[in-house]
């Protein structure tokens, strides 16, 4: 076997594996090789030190990456993904690739502030045991279960916008107020940090994303919350539907319980329709401190997937001296 640092040439040949996977577990989508470039290009990916893949023979079997955004406050995280070719399960590669992001997330960890808590963590969808047990053999434990939910679209909704609020399109003019919008939005969100301006350019042109029917809602000319959605073709072939989906919504504190979060996401809502989407689409942690899953399904939202966020925290800020 052939085990080397991944290159953006080898994107098609991951997209290809991840593919193979996702027809395998019947997941609910079909990652383009765009998104697998935008993910090596990431700021913060070295691939030469952030990935690996193996070989057998001229075939990628399994490949993995470590995404670790520095953070400097509250927290420090590093996201480990990758999958094995299901022709290949059992044959003990993917102990071997966990092992080694587990090494690489440490060392990643560890050049960061020690006062901090470090943690390392996996997201998957829940039917894929392979990868919990697996997640549970290196000592994470699920700790966050998220939702996917989805509302047909057949009508045009009400919009019921607030007094002194102001519903208009992303304005690329701009990002650096919505940047810093969502960074005030999701400060008492669990495991988020705060995004630098650089990640978050990337994050806006990143393949999918719908800037010409996102929103941003306005308070005296500013911008307090955000509605960045965006819509993945590919994923027809294996839903049916043609989706539209909610990215990322924020609000920020001093404006929740007013209904910007409803407004938001009904205007999208009525954005989709018109742009021929057959479902609306939004993922949610069943425990977000603002209510928004009961928000969502109070606008029709059923929930249909789930995934499972495991965690290890590897340091002991409270012990550090």
């Amino acid at each position: 076997m052939d085990t080397r640092p991944l290159t953006i040439e080898d994107a098609p040949e991951v997209t290809a594996l991840v593919n193979r996977f996702e027809r395998f577990w019947g997941l609910p989508l079909v990652t383009p090789a765009a998104q697998v470039e935008d993910d090596f290009t990431e700021p913060f990916v070295d691939l030469a030190l952030d990935s690996r893949g193996y070989w057998i023979g001229d075939s990628l079997v399994a490949y993995g990456l470590v995404w670790h955004r520095p953070s400097g406050e509250r927290l420090e995280r590093a996201y480990l993904q990758g999958v094995v070719d299901p022709d290949w399960r059992g044959q003990g590669i993917g102990r071997h690739l966990f092992g080694w992001e587990m090494e690489r997330a440490r060392e990643s960890l560890a050049a960061r502030d020690p006062s901090l808590p470090w943690f390392i963590r996996a997201d998957e969808w829940d039917w894929v045991e392979d990868a919990h047990r697996l997640y549970r053999r290196f000592g994470l434990a699920p700790v966050r279960f998220n939702k996917e939910m989805i509302r047909p679209l057949e009508i045009h909704v009400p919009v019921d916008v607030p007094d002194g609020i102001e519903i208009v399109r992303w304005d690329r003019g701009r990002d650096e107020d919505a940047r810093q919008a969502q960074n005030e939005a999701f400060a008492d969100h669990w495991g988020s940090t705060p995004v630098d301006a650089e990640s978050f350019q990337h994050r806006l042109e990143a393949p999918g994303n719908l800037l010409d029917i996102s929103f941003f809602a306005l308070a005296d000319d500013e911008v307090v919350g955000i509605c960045l959605n965006g819509s993945f073709p590919g994923d027809e072939a294996v839903t049916g539907r043609r989706e539209g989906w909610v990215l990322t919504l924020g609000v920020k504190a001093a404006h929740r319980a007013r209904g910007l979060a409803s407004a938001l996401i009904s205007t999208s809502l009525n954005a989709f329709l018109d742009a021929g989407m057959t479902h609306a689409m939004i993922g949610v942690d069943s425990e977000n401190p603002t209510g928004a899953f009961r928000l969502y399904e109070s606008l029709g939202f059923e929930a249909i997937h789930g995934t499972i966020t495991s965690e290890l925290q590897v340091n002991s800020p409270a012990l550090t001296t």
